[in-house]
């Protein structure tokens, strides 16, 4: 049996017995991990904080046959303000999503785990726009996960981006005019091709500074977005059908 304490971002957490969850937790020293909390159903619950979603927690597990139980917990935010807007809760429960379908349990990912916990303060604190942050989220997840999308030059010659521009699931990234005439590609309006170029090269705390005229062209990069996920993992961000 091994005492195990650690910094957390709770991800969901279901069901187990009459007064007992099951809670999975994003952990920075770990990645994705499981861990029971038992009692925390019933009336008066001195744990119930630590298996809301976004909660921010220390934990202290006990790990025995490779089983975690909760035994303690010290809250450190539990960004009550993004539950107070209904598209910004179901945005970052959707960053919530891509992290547990994205990363693999017991891998450690310390730089995902720095980069949810950023989106989490920024929409919570800075008003920042939800969509927005979403993505640069997906922008930021797909290059930890191996599958950097190419925003700048074209993804197939790699050339740079003629005028007319297209977005290519097979390559990953926009194409130019020459080579969208051997291709098959998603094409994009101006108004959303520049959403997704300045996105992509401001930094998270930044992107309060962007303004955007249009709703519409940000909800069409999220969707390219989420497709692109889906294709690349073959999972599917299911919270987002509320949203789109």
């Amino acid at each position: 049996m091994e005492e195990i304490k650690t910094k957390g971002i709770v991800i969901k957490a279901t069901d187990f017995s009459d007064s007992d969850k099951i809670v999975t937790i994003f952990s920075y020293d770990f990645g994705i991990i499981k861990a029971r909390i038992r009692g925390v159903k019933k009336k008066g619950a001195k744990l119930a904080f630590a298996v809301q979603p976004f909660a921010f927690i220390e934990f202290l597990l006990i790990k025995n046959k490779g089983f975690y139980s909760i035994v303690n917990a010290t809250s450190i935010d539990q960004f009550f303000n993004i539950t107070t807007d209904f598209d910004n809760y179901i945005l970052m429960l959707s960053v919530l999503e891509v992290c547990e379908k994205s990363i693999k349990e017991n891998d450690c990912s310390p730089e995902m785990f720095l980069l949810v916990l950023n989106v989490l303060k920024q929409v919570s604190y800075n008003n920042v726009s939800a969509m927005a942050i979403f993505i640069k989220f997906m922008l930021e997840a797909f290059r930890y996960l191996g599958f950097e999308m190419q925003v700048e030059l074209c993804a197939c010659c790699g050339n740079n981006l003629s005028k007319i521009r297209g977005f290519s699931f097979e390559y990953n990234g926009m194409i130019c005019g020459k080579c969208q005439n051997n291709n098959s590609y998603l094409e994009l309006l101006e108004g959303e091709y520049a959403i997704l170029k300045n996105i992509d090269n401001f930094d998270i705390e930044n992107i309060l500074n962007l303004k955007f005229s249009l709703n519409e062209n940000l909800i069409s990069i999220i969707n390219l977005l989420a497709k692109n996920f889906r294709l690349l993992t073959e999972e599917e961000i299911t919270t987002l059908k509320q949203f789109l």
